[in-house]
């Protein structure tokens, strides 16, 4: 039978289609493919057991890491809770810094100038719970384990100074629910840290009110409602406590610990399917075998890196992050309470805040004047250089500093983003403090090694061989640092 041309035209062009398909199918499966593992071969498009091997340990390396990025801010509480534990502060008990918080203990970026007091709230063993917060100055917050804010409590939170109860609700709660009486909060998780502030009014010498003030906080189970237990308190002041997150498998088992307490949240659940094969699943005890001890131990040194550069660098990844213009002073709060931005849930930024410090809610990190607090940090001189120990440097403090309450700053250890360890013991100036002011009522305030003759009272002493970093905190804000009417200069190399 005789075919036509055109229909003959037409086969012959589609053998040639198929054709070429078949040569580009072929160049984009090649037998040898060169990566930073080595090569990766390729048997008759079957991978070979070597690779097979590489390929699968990368997956589950590459997975690690980036669940050590989204655990961190977790396992950070997760220390907390067990190093208060180790001390005598179980869930419900209350730590307080009645005589501030010092550079004795490891703590993510803590201050010495105010009084601080916290609890461990597990609401899947004891069931509903009441956090009762007394009238006066008092600023706090309860945080999911992930350092998600749930509510502000005291002065930024819905009863101001008057004081008021907050009810937390387990996850899936369907018991009693007070009509009134109680701000009830519904709740997606079981572990939550309670923290709160109390600000010092006038001199140091109402510390000791201001702790009084403090220790009428009450915390206890609904069902007790009725005839709550006093709280056992216990002072952190002088306590050499370390609740930094640990390094290698240690993390990865209070992960498990706090996963194993706590509903997965939707958006975690492809972190879970990443940690499967590492031997961290919901429902079952941490026994990771060599493979996956391997894995998870070189996971967690590249992690660690991971937050250290996040924290110092992170910010130039950021928009909208300096505080000052041509000043390397960046605002420390980059993240939302919520974590969310309009498009995307904020692992950078989260990261970047929760590796360098603990805690956030709508009240830290106010970007207007009113209750609350703001704080500004900067890892860099004003030449450019980072911050060394072993010198000298000056910040000349403008008049009129924009904070109503008071304002204080702190020099930190660059490696344990805690208080500098300082054979004088002292690693921060306030305006609680008896400063030497200038004519202008400004005040020059100094870091080093050695104190300026004459000027110890203004001086931050810092340690040879150690970096450091200066982080000034505003207490109810006033408009001057957000309208550009008030700047805070870099700080100074000393020659």
């Amino acid at each position: 039978m005789k075919i036509p041309r055109i229909q003959l035209i037409v086969a012959i062009a589609l053998l040639g289609t198929l054709a070429i398909s078949t040569v580009n199918a072929q160049d984009t499966t090649p037998a040898t493919v060169k990566t930073r593992l080595g090569d990766l071969n390729f048997e008759r498009g079957y991978p070979t057991e070597e690779t097979k091997k590489k390929v699968f340990d990368e997956i589950d390396y590459q997975r690690g890491v980036q669940a050590y990025l989204w655990a961190y801010p977790a396992v950070s509480f997760e220390s907390i809770r067990m190093a208060a534990k180790a001390s005598g502060i179980d869930r419900n008990d209350i730590g307080i810094a009645d005589k501030f918080a010092d550079a004795g203990g490891l703590w993510l970026t803590a201050n010495d100038t105010t009084v601080y007091a916290f609890a461990n709230i597990d609401l899947a063993k004891d069931g509903p719970m009441v956090v009762d917060v007394p009238p006066g100055a008092i600023v706090g917050l309860i945080d999911d384990f992930f350092q998600k804010s749930i509510t502000d409590l005291g002065l930024p939170g819905p009863d101001g100074d008057k004081g008021g109860k907050f009810l937390l609700l387990p996850p899936g709660y369907t018991g009693e629910v007070p009509g009134e009486g109680f701000h009830v909060l519904k709740t997606g998780m079981n572990n939550y840290n309670v923290m709160v502030r109390g600000i010092l009014i006038g001199s140091m010498e109402n510390v000791p009110a201001t702790v009084q003030v403090v220790k009428k906080l009450r915390i206890y189970p609904f069902s007790e409602r009725n005839n709550p237990k006093p709280n056992k308190f216990v002072s952190i002041s002088g306590m050499a406590i370390n609740t930094l997150p640990p390094q290698g498998i240690e993390y990865w088992s209070r992960l498990s610990a706090f996963i194993n307490n706590n509903p997965v949240a939707e958006r975690d659940r492809f972190y879970m399917a990443m940690l499967k094969p590492l031997g961290i699943e919901k429902g079952k005890p941490f026994q990771p075998d060599a493979r996956q001890r391997g894995i998870l131990e070189e996971a967690a040194r590249l992690g660690d890196v991971m937050g250290r550069v996040m924290l110092f660098d992170g910010p130039e990844r950021f928009s909208n992050t300096h505080a000052f213009p041509d000043a390397h002073w960046h605002w420390v709060i980059l993240v939302k309470p919520t974590q969310e931005a309009e498009h995307y849930s904020q692992v950078d930024e989260r990261l970047h805040y929760t590796y360098g410090a603990i805690y956030t809610s709508p009240g830290i990190g106010v970007m207007k004047a009113g209750p609350g607090s703001q704080y500004v940090q900067t890892f860099k001189d004003k030449a450019g250089n980072r911050f060394d120990g072993a010198k000298s440097y000056k910040l000349h403090v403008p008049a009129d500093v924009p904070a109503a309450a008071f304002w204080s700053l702190t020099v930190y250890d660059a490696a344990t983003r805690s208080m500098i360890q300082n054979p004088s013991k002292d690693a921060a100036r306030s305006s609680y403090d008896k400063l030497k002011t200038n004519a202008d009522g400004s005040i020059d305030l100094y870091f080093g090694p050695k104190a300026p003759a004459g000027l110890e009272s203004n001086w931050v002493e810092t340690v040879p061989g150690k970096g450091f970093y200066p982080m000034m905190r505003f207490y109810s804000p006033k408009a001057g640092l957000f309208d550009g009417t008030w700047k805070l200069p870099d700080v100074a190399l000393v020659n």
